[in-house]
């Protein structure tokens, strides 16, 4: 859609195309080749192929790149433009070749939608005007050939957001389309601000197409203002500037400023050379075996004819108009059976490319989570390793306090040994002023002693070894002035005793902890671990790795 009376009328004419321009049976068997390839070679590649009157391979390689916005990051601008691109091109297909106006519309709201994102109104500008000639080819065939306000309505976005974008090409086409919309419509009060703003805009002079619009847009205006001789020169002027990319291009500008000059030569009561250029067209159309044309050139001359008051006339070619018309639409629905399969294929595509996008969006969001996951258990093992190290070195601290109280036991131990060579005392009534004595007695038995590891060791049997009369009287000094009942003093005995044999490596290491507490006079190993711990802050466990850590590995 290059220029626009493509877009309206002659734009159609590809339809009739498609019987030669079909690639054949196996028309899929470059997908596996293409779907690898750039997106920018793939564009490049349609638009040839569009162009070389090759629409099935056109569709497949914007089809492709299409199929990439499902994959394309949102971050890649160039990428994501590409693709909009080519819903664009696919919106042109689908419209002129495939006739499938919802498709058409599907593809070309993506496309507005990616625009938007990217805040780009070049392609913006082009995908308003796709959306606008849908609406005009739909009113064409659907309402008597009258325009509908939608139509309108998008263009004139399209002129404005080309405007907006600085893009001379986009503005020059968007406003081609504005005077033909007025031309049809008869209403340029609606575009008339659209067209003087196009006039006043700064096109560079190298771009040649610029000045055959502008001829085009001042003939108009000539022509709204009632000087019909200027504006017929200024359309002689437009013929001699037309400027196109191709023969077929140049041919479509030169149809379109002959049916403008059509509707003038009527205004200016010029009838036989208004008539002898419809019928011109009317035998290229014939020649070309163009339909679509045709339609239009009877459309125009059943109207004409019509306001001559001429019905005779008028419902002849009224009837030829819609001759043309049923033979355009039957046309479509014979291409259908053609064409069914190789739609059929390309959906088929498309859903298994929306079927993997999907599976490769589900598979990414899994990694993240499990990945998500694997972090939060990272985490949490740090977290563990981290209060295990501080309890480790707790427990370090801990130990090593506990071999210090040990070692200060030991020497006090050593001490009454050596002041007090002699367990056994006369026996005598215990005195206010013999208790220093007594308390040395009961330090030199617990410290001595290895009846006290012994299970019945009992208050009985302390007061027996320290030669006291009263048992009784030996708990109420033991609670006075060691602030401990008789069984926590033995039990805190016994726990020193089994810290120094867990130390014991040389004599000990086969033994277990229980063992070890049963050595020591307990006779329940729980009893035993939790007087261990009030006493040293540690488990016996937990007490003997400490031990052997600090010992080190066995020398060989």
């Amino acid at each position: 859609m290059k220029r626009r009376l493509r877009h309206i009328v002659v734009g159609l004419l590809l339809v009739a195309w498609l019987g030669t321009t079909a690639d054949g049976t196996g028309r899929l068997k470059n997908y596996d080749i293409w779907k690898d390839l750039p997106s920018k070679t793939l564009m490049e590649m349609g638009k040839r192929f569009y162009l070389g009157d090759k629409p099935d391979s056109a569709l497949m390689c914007f089809n492709i790149i299409a199929n990439r916005y499902y994959t394309t990051p949102k971050g890649d601008k160039d990428a994501q433009r590409l693709v909009g691109s080519a819903m664009n091109q696919l919106g042109i297909l689908y419209t002129y070749v495939f006739i499938d106006y919802s498709k058409a519309h599907q593809y070309l709201l993506q496309a507005q939608k990616i625009a938007k994102d990217l805040n780009d109104n070049r392609l913006l500008a082009a995908t308003y005007t796709n959306l606008g000639n849908i609406h005009w080819i739909d009113s064409f065939y659907s309402n008597d050939g009258q325009l509908d306000s939608r139509t309108i309505e998008l263009h004139q976005k399209a002129f404005e957001t080309a405007l907006a974008a600085n893009a001379p090409k986009s503005v020059i086409l968007t406003a081609s389309n504005l005077i033909k919309i007025a031309e049809d419509t008869a209403n340029t009060d609606a575009v008339r601000n659209d067209i003087n703003q196009f006039l006043s805009y700064q096109i560079p002079d190298s771009m040649r197409h610029y000045e055959y619009v502008k001829t085009c847009c001042r003939a108009f205006i000539e022509q709204d203002r009632g000087n019909l001789e200027e504006a017929s020169v200024l359309y002689n002027k437009a013929l001699d500037e037309i400027y196109g990319e191709n023969d077929k291009d140049r041919e479509i500008e030169r149809t379109n400023i002959m049916v403008s000059k059509f509707h003038l030569l009527i205004k200016m009561g010029k009838n036989q050379q208004a008539l002898s250029i419809i019928n011109d067209l009317i035998n290229q159309g014939k020649a070309a075996d163009d339909h679509h044309l045709l339609f239009f050139y009877y459309k125009n001359l059943s109207e004409y004819y019509y306001q001559k008051k001429d019905s005779v006339n008028g419902d002849r070619y009224e009837f030829q108009a819609l001759r043309e018309k049923d033979i355009v639409l039957n046309k479509n629905k014979l291409l259908d059976a053609e064409k069914a399969e190789f739609l059929f294929q390309i959906d088929e595509i498309n859903a298994e490319m929306q079927e993997l996008a999907y599976r490769h969006k589900l598979t990414k969001y899994i990694a993240w989570g499990i990945a998500a996951i694997t972090l939060i258990i990272l985490g949490f093992l740090y977290l563990l390793w981290r209060r295990y190290r501080q309890e480790q070195e707790k427990n370090r601290k801990l130990y090593e306090n506990n071999l210090m109280l040990l070692a200060a036991e030991e020497e006090r131990r050593q001490q009454i040994i050596e002041e007090q060579q002699t367990p056994k005392y006369q026996s005598h009534q215990v005195e206010e002023g013999e208790l220093s004595d007594l308390l040395h007695r009961i330090l030199y038995v617990m410290e001595t002693s290895e009846e006290i590891y012994d299970n019945n060791f009992s208050l009985d049997r302390l007061a027996e070894l320290i030669d006291a009369n009263s048992r009784y009287y030996v708990s109420q000094v033991l609670n006075e002035h060691y602030h401990q009942s008789f069984p926590e003093m033995v039990n805190d005995y016994r726990i020193r005793e089994a810290c120094r044999r867990i130390n014991d490596h040389e004599h000990y290491s086969q033994f277990t902890v229980q063992a070890i507490a049963e050595s020591v006079g307990f006779g329940s190993y729980p009893n035993f671990v939790t007087n261990f711990k009030k006493f040293t802050g540690l488990t016996p466990s937990a007490y003997r790795k400490q031990g052997k850590d600090k010992s080190g590995p066995p020398a060989e």
